[in-house]
């Protein structure tokens, strides 16, 4: 089913891409590829090291390295950085042996709305099993966990997490954590699980005291002044190896600044604002990115009057913050001049 659903898509794409100019198809096709590209942060050994210990403990058994929590506000670069790293792991690919294939690493969103039986489904269909929707969870869980072990499973990746302190019903929250905690506990087919959100889902980590003390938590802070470096290092990456063009009418040091006063640190929106500059360039048919790419880029995303853009006003630290984050309404502070969202619930998401 999964591939029939990819064939279509790269089919109905190609059709669409038929009736596109040279120049969008010449655009789209560039920063798809420069999107594809991972950015290096040192939270990427950071990582390394957990998973590592996360393997050791398979075998150890040591009890606080089961279960790994990714946390973070909107657009941090949890997803990201996981999916970067798992897929440089070779422990993690495909293989085959005599039962046939095997598929060491599970991945996938926690379903919405997330039950128990939602989300076994869901996991057993990323498993590609084909799966009533209708079945009850006391049917459903347990077919979930005997895929996991007759697919080889040995780490499930769960995004979107967060959804799960949607579960309303007490007794359900509890049985949802219950089943994670005989997962990883599981004596004949132990696995180990990562599961990534925004910062509500802490909650669903300290809540119990036996996923408590089977857990771990990485902790996505955003990229403060004194972390600058790490943004011309972006920089580097982003113009000069992914998209292989240069810079050197950029103050970079400068900009590093701008650009995380611009986006109140968060990472993801960093990364992406330096990746607009470069695709304004790519539209002028330039190899070149200039300072203007980043005024142009940052207006293109915040509609800011001239004499607001962080990326022209020479006084730039007294203009207001964060207006070219990407959207997250989970938080409290809201820049000045933008609407203050309605508060979210725990562990809701905006939509």
């Amino acid at each position: 089913m999964q591939n029939d659903n990819q064939r279509r898509r790269e089919a109905a794409e190609r059709r669409m891409l038929a009736t596109m100019s040279a120049d969008d198809i010449r655009v789209s096709e560039r920063m798809r590829e420069i999107r594809a590209r991972n950015c290096s942060t040192p939270r990427d050994e950071h990582l390394k090291a957990h998973i590592a210990a996360m393997k050791r403990s398979l075998r150890t058994g040591e009890k606080k390295r089961k279960i790994l929590f990714v946390t973070g506000e909107s657009n941090s670069g949890k997803s990201r950085l996981v999916e970067s790293v798992l897929a440089a792991d070779p422990g993690f690919h495909w293989y085959d042996d005599e039962e046939g294939r095997a598929q060491p690493l599970l991945k996938d969103d926690a379903a919405s709305p997330c039950t128990q039986r939602n989300f076994a489904i869901r996991f057993m269909k990323r498993l590609g099993l084909p799966v009533r929707d209708n079945l009850m969870k006391t049917v459903a869980w347990p077919q979930m966990v005997n895929a996991i072990c007759a697919h080889r499973v040995m780490f499930m990746v769960i995004d979107e997490a967060q959804r799960t302190m949607k579960i309303n019903d007490e007794q359900e929250l509890q049985e949802f954590t219950e089943n994670l905690i005989t997962l990883v506990d599981n004596p004949d087919w132990p696995i180990r699980v990562i599961l990534i959100g925004v910062d509500p889902l802490d909650t669903l980590r300290k809540r119990d005291t036996q996923m408590f003390n089977r857990s771990k938590r990485i902790k996505l802070r955003p990229i403060s002044a004194a972390k600058a470096s790490r943004v011309v290092t972006w920089l580097n990456e982003i113009i000069v190896e992914h998209a292989e063009f240069t810079m050197a009418g950029l103050k970079l040091e400068d900009l590093a600044m701008r650009l995380i006063h611009s986006c109140v640190g968060n990472a993801g929106s960093i990364i992406e604002l330096i990746r607009d500059a470069v695709e304004i360039a790519l539209w002028e048919k330039r190899t070149e990115v200039r300072p203007l790419d980043f005024a142009q880029a940052y207006y293109n995303r915040t509609e800011c009057l001239p004499h607001d853009n962080v990326f022209v006003e020479q006084h730039w630290e007294v203009l207001p913050s964060g207006l070219a984050k990407l959207a997250d309404n989970t938080e409290d502070e809201t820049p000045a001049g933008v609407t203050k969202a309605k508060k979210l619930k725990p562990g809701e998401r905006p939509r």
